[in-house]
């Protein structure tokens, strides 16, 4: 403070950064909005990165394994839902409400899928 600067380190890059005092309420202000995007868009890359789209349970097992999104079809039936809580430690985390269902199937149980979901295991 005393030189007049105050010292940022962005949590999105490392990058550490020194700026005028002066000017420190407008940059921060933009500096923060430049964050916001950046961590946004890396959030969305690792999501895609990250999903995978299966119908077939042993294909399932196996990607889950590995951690990540799954992408599948479900019947509805929490049983199901259930059944492949109990083999993977995988639960539904997203119910895709926008996807039309046609000759989908249930990853677990082969009947046909009410709902596209993305199951993932908690950690």
């Amino acid at each position: 403070m005393e030189s007049g600067t105050v010292f940022c380190a962005r949590r999105d890059t490392s990058e550490k950064t020194s700026y005028k005092i002066e000017s420190a309420a407008s940059t921060m202000s933009q500096l923060l909005d430049e964050i916001q995007i950046n961590m946004f868009n890396q959030a969305l890359e690792f999501r895609e990165k990250n999903t995978f789209s299966t119908n077939n349970y042993e294909e399932f097992k196996s990607l889950i394994e590995n951690g990540g999104f799954i992408r599948c079809g479900w019947d509805g039936n929490p049983e199901s839902e259930a059944a492949i809580k109990k083999e993977t430690k995988a639960t539904i985390r997203c119910i895709l409400l926008d996807e039309k269902i046609t000759d989908k199937k249930c990853v677990y149980s082969g009947n046909p899928a009410k709902h596209e979901v993305i199951f993932a295991r908690a950690y």
